[in-house]
């Protein structure tokens, strides 16, 4: 559970075999599916989803910047 903006979320983190990639979701505490950001490992993209309208801007930061470290594949750095 996370706190933004005065609301709490709780979070998923999951793999999605059939669309190939990693996503991280926001649940509001009426169990809805409020926004998520997927990473695509055949695209290598990354894409955000609304699901409610007035999703606080706080908490699409959050979610941008936690699927930028959690989602994305460690590249090495060629050594």
């Amino acid at each position: 559970m996370v706190e933004i903006a005065g609301q709490n979320y709780e979070v998923t983190v999951g793999s999605d075999m059939q669309r190939d990639g990693m996503y991280l979701e926001a649940w509001n505490e009426a169990k809805a599916l409020v926004a998520e950001v997927f990473y695509s490992d055949e695209h290598d993209t990354m894409s955000f989803t609304g699901y409610l309208p007035d999703i606080p801007l706080p908490l699409v930061e959050w979610m941008i910047g936690q699927a930028k470290a959690r989602l994305t594949p460690e590249r090495g750095n060629g050594s």
